[in-house]
């Protein structure tokens, strides 16, 4: 009786570390997937950068103008160039949850069509329109040819273009509009150009003693 007590007693122990096993290896799983899929992976097909080509430092910002918190990491991300030079490169990701900011995403894509994409960004973010007769005002003050902005706006093509780059990053496990430093999340809201500097300062500092 001692005997089978024993070997019950080391056959459960044998269960119950192999069972420990298998729980740690699916934890270190899932915890592996979820740092990925905060890692900005995607390769939209509406990508655009500005800042150093072969930066050292990539802002990937996944973007929507009707959101007051993306306009804010917007500008901190403008900043860092310039405070940057050479070091940091900003990209823009299409990622618009309202209709509004669809709209705008879209007008982007047309006005990139013309080699103007930077230029109507920048004045919709010094000035935030109210409808889409105010995004083409802009268009023809950066001096778009308005028949074909207007043109591509109306086509299935842009919102193709924006609808692709959107699934790309939801595929890569972006699910909200956000500012990523070298694949980590800026999470502070509201932020500061000193916050964006310190998570600079490090990757630079990181990839330097590489």
């Amino acid at each position: 009786m001692e005997t089978s007590r024993k070997m019950w007693n080391k056959k459960y122990w044998v269960s119950v570390g192999l069972i420990t096993i298998v729980l740690v290896g699916i934890a270190a799983i899932l915890w592996n997937r979820a740092e990925t899929s905060l890692k900005p992976t995607a390769t939209p097909v509406s990508e655009f950068w500005r800042g150093a080509k072969n930066a050292t430092v990539t802002l990937d910002m996944y973007f929507d103008f009707t959101c007051d918190i993306c306009v804010e990491k917007d500008q901190l991300a403008l900043q860092a160039l310039d405070i940057y030079p050479g070091k940091v490169k900003m990209v823009y990701h299409p990622y618009p949850f309202s209709e509004f900011g669809l709209r705008l995403a879209e007008a982007l894509e047309a006005a990139a069509e013309q080699g103007k994409f930077w230029e109507l960004h920048d004045l919709i973010l010094s000035g935030m329109p109210d409808d889409i007769s105010e995004v083409k005002a802009y268009a023809q003050q950066i001096g778009l040819d308005i028949d074909k902005f207007e043109k591509a706006l109306d086509s299935d093509i842009v919102a193709e273009k924006v609808e692709l780059a959107k699934q790309e990053a939801i595929s890569a496990g972006i699910t909200r509009v956000s500012l990523f430093v070298n694949g980590k999340e800026y999470q502070h809201s509201p932020g500061t150009i000193d916050d964006l500097r310190t998570m600079i300062d490090e990757e630079l500092k990181r990839l330097e003693n590489q």
